[in-house]
């Protein structure tokens, strides 16, 4: 084979990226399930693709069904929900799921000690019972198992933020933000539309930020199939624009060495650690 024949039976792959939605995800820690009929519309004119609710409550059976409901005939492709785990969850509640929910795609109940039943491989969607506390501040871990090798992501983190690129969330208190644990508000649901504060000057301003000009992770091999956050940094570098372009405070890996080491005991993020308050997830030795 010659060259020219290599050129044009392979030719190069586009690394452009390429998705229609002017959101599309949406993370939304919600307290009460009325403010899902309130931003239902705004989930349509967006074209929001996916939906991920974190409850810090019980939800019924009725609840989990409802949620499902509200987005009956919505272009909403898949709801993934992270609730309490309490007794009443038994393997009729989530048959009855299986049955009667069209768009939930996956399940989480934490605060669950063991697994109440055995969890079958039939369901239409991922169920998973673990028993972490799921709160906001859990978030920007980066660890193998969490890293994603499709091509669509691996695109979108060659020419956007990996992390906040076309993501919108709503905290507990009805706050607009890029990500619940995200500092700046741009409204509240309460008062404003998710549209309105999209285009506030400033909500864009981190969804072109890629690893490649994060430091220490723009020399890591593994920067596209990482997960990156913008949330929770080392608080060492910014540029010119006044970004947070420092490593993720949670990530353990050393592009320079390659190797890996437990992130809340590296001496070297303490300030950073007591900036987050998060002296609680430092392991004693």
């Amino acid at each position: 084979m010659t060259e020219n024949d290599w050129d044009k039976n392979f030719p190069p792959l586009s690394y452009e990226y390429k998705n229609p939605s002017s959101i599309s995800n949406l993370f939304a820690e919600i307290i009460d399930i009325s403010v899902l009929q309130k931003i239902k519309q705004s989930i349509e004119k967006l074209q929001i693709q996916h939906l991920i609710i974190h409850f810090d409550k019980n939800l019924s059976l009725e609840d989990v069904i409802g949620i499902d409901r509200i987005f009956e005939k919505s272009i909403l492709q898949g709801i993934e929900i992270y609730s309490h785990y309490h007794k009443a969850i038994n393997s009729t509640f989530i048959n009855d799921l299986n049955l009667k929910t069209a768009r939930i795609y996956n399940l989480v109940f934490y605060n669950c000690n063991e697994a109440p039943f055995q969890v079958e491989d039939n369901y239409r969607f991922d169920l998973t019972f673990t028993n972490q506390s799921i709160k906001m501040n859990s978030c920007g871990k980066v660890d193998f198992k969490y890293f994603n090798t499709n091509l669509p992501k691996i695109l979108e983190a060659i020419n956007h933020n990996s992390c906040l690129h076309k993501k919108i969330s709503i905290d507990s208190e009805g706050n607009i933000r890029n990500c619940p644990s995200m500092p700046q508000s741009f409204g509240n649901i309460k008062e404003t539309t998710l549209e309105t504060a999209l285009n506030h000057k400033d909500f864009k301003k981190y969804w072109n930020l890629t690893k490649d000009k994060i430091e220490v992770c723009k020399d890591c091999e593994f920067r596209y199939i990482c997960t990156d956050c913008r949330a929770y940094t080392e608080r060492t570098h910014e540029d010119k624009e006044g970004l947070d372009i420092s490593k993720p405070l949670k990530c353990g890996y050393d592009p320079y060495t390659g190797e890996w080491e437990e992130w809340s005991i590296n001496p070297l993020k303490e300030k950073a650690i007591k900036y987050y308050g998060m002296q609680e997830l430092v392991k004693k030795n």
